[in-house]
């Protein structure tokens, strides 16, 4: 009798563990792209031809997910990859919620001053601004059901991971988002377990369809003319792509112009334009993210919003230095679209984002 009880148990418990085994091996894993797949650069080249070389010039990058939507069943996982090498987060937010901004106001500014030794106009009425620390971070578990925030966190460290992979236990439709970039966001559609959802190959050819579009409005791009006296910094789709060039990269004025420094209309991306020694634009390129008030210099203008164009010569703030400050098209920002600069003497004056400093562009002023 106790042997059969014992046998009895032994088989109900293999049958759990084996039913255990079953249900884990037929769980799905969906691959999602932070940023364009490695097979973006071939299509690329297919698609445009000859055009990919002027294309590849501008620094081509894509703030977007591939998918964009992925369809699973209940109890399936997404994993995401590309976190770190393209600077992009995963944030799921209860569902409904919004994304957790990247920078947050803290204390007012002290003691900032510029290569003269003079103070900045912001000392004491601006706050400092700086990464916001729930970022610093990853929030929340590895399974979803849509009542509290996963956040990959900030890439910001060495060993930051470049994947996360979170498994969905509840159905819906849950919308997330890229806490870097504005309006990079993505759909994960959990399916009731044993619904269909899109196969391997369905899911390819979504894949290659977004791309292709991407491309296609890519190769558009440096086509693009700009206004008289007037300076983009990149260029963007509505997709996501972005050039990080100046357009132009050179641009000649007479002195006394006001050139205007602007995002493009479809940036997903921060930048700014900075003038004065190139030691000088490193350390505060150095600065950004870091408590240093020099970060502050590098985010806010050189000069006072509403008294007219930034004043910009050889001996600006001791040193030839202006900024434009950060700019953006995000509309949860206190960031400005644009920033005017007066050139007020002849030269020639070399400048870079901030953000991206392998961004540049030069001013010759006559």
């Amino acid at each position: 009798m106790h042997r059969r009880i014992g046998l009895s148990i032994v088989v109900v418990t293999f049958a759990a563990a084996l039913s255990i085994q079953v249900a884990a091996a037929a769980a799905a894993t969906k691959v999602v792209y932070a940023g364009g797949p490695s097979s973006t650069k071939a299509l690329a080249g297919k698609l445009l031809g000859k055009g990919v070389k002027a294309l590849a010039q501008d620094q081509p990058g894509i703030n977007a997910y591939f998918n964009q939507k992925v369809t699973i069943n209940q109890g399936d996982s997404v994993k995401w990859t590309g976190l770190a090498a393209n600077f992009h987060t995963v944030d799921l937010p209860a569902k409904g919620g919004q994304d957790l901004p990247l920078i947050v106001p803290g204390p007012l500014v002290t003691g900032v001053n510029d290569f003269a030794g003079s103070p900045f106009w912001f000392n004491g009425l601006v706050p400092t601004l700086g990464f916001n620390p729930k970022l610093l971070g990853r929030i929340g578990g590895s399974v979803y059901n849509g009542s509290s925030r996963i956040d990959s966190g900030l890439p910001v460290g060495p060993h930051s991971p470049n994947t996360l992979t979170v498994s969905f236990s509840k159905p819906g439709v849950y919308k997330y988002f890229c806490d870097v970039h504005a309006d990079m966001v993505g759909y994960v559609v959990v399916r009731a377990k044993g619904k269909p959802v899109p196969t391997r190959k369905q899911d390819t050819a979504a894949l290659v369809k977004q791309q292709t579009t991407a491309i296609l409005a890519a190769g558009k791009l440096t086509k693009v003319k700009q206004p008289a006296n007037h300076v983009s910094l990149g260029l963007s789709t509505p997709q996501g792509v972005e050039l990080y060039s100046m357009f132009p990269s050179t641009l000649t004025v007479n002195a006394g112009t006001v050139v205007t420094f602007a995002m493009s209309a479809h940036s997903r991306e921060v930048h700014t334009a900075a003038f004065g020694p190139a030691s000088y634009l490193t350390t505060l390129h150095n600065a950004i993210g870091s408590p240093s008030g020099l970060a502050q210099a590098a985010l806010y203008p050189s000069g006072p919003p509403p008294a007219g164009p930034i004043q910009l010569s050889p001996t600006s703030h001791g040193n030839g230095f202006a900024n434009t400050g950060g700019l953006d098209r995000d509309r949860t920002t206190p960031l400005p679209t644009s920033q005017r600069i007066d050139f007020t003497a002849p030269g020639t004056y070399h400048f870079v984002c901030l953000i991206h400093p392998f961004m540049h562009g030069t001013i010759v002023v006559k």
